[in-house]
């Protein structure tokens, strides 16, 4: 996983960025920035909070991390590169990819609606079945 991991062409490789890039490859579920900011200074003692919080959004924006909807602090998650959806458990909190897709084809929408999409984004939440 941390191969797939990256940062944005022309962003700087720095010893804290590289601790957080490991922190998120490691990460076996979901994570909020305090949380994944703790394990990345088992890497980089002197890792900074704000430089945590900024190379996450630079993960969010090449795709390798994913937001989800929560209650208070936004949480994470690592994302393969490939086209996925998340399911994400109410109860556990636990999260699981699906490349199951019910969104309507880019023909479709380009006949109905005149769209042209260029991504989408779909986030199932309810009750995996070890909490159902």
């Amino acid at each position: 996983m941390a191969g797939e991991l990256a940062l944005p062409d022309g962003v700087r490789s720095t010893t804290q960025r590289l601790a957080v890039l490991r922190a998120v490859a490691e990460s076996t579920g979901s994570f909020t920035v305090a949380e994944l900011h703790d394990r990345a200074r088992r890497f980089e003692p002197r890792l900074g909070l704000a430089t945590t919080y900024r190379t996450v959004e630079l993960l969010r924006s090449t795709g390798g991390v994913h937001p989800l909807l929560g209650e208070g602090r936004p949480t994470y998650v690592r994302c393969r590169p490939e086209h996925h959806h998340h399911l994400v458990c109410t109860s556990c909190g636990g999260v699981e990819e699906t490349e199951l897709c019910a969104a309507p084809s880019e023909s479709e929408l380009q006949r109905r609606h005149g769209f042209r999409p260029a991504a989408h984004e779909l986030d199932i939440y309810g009750t995996c079945r070890r909490c159902a």
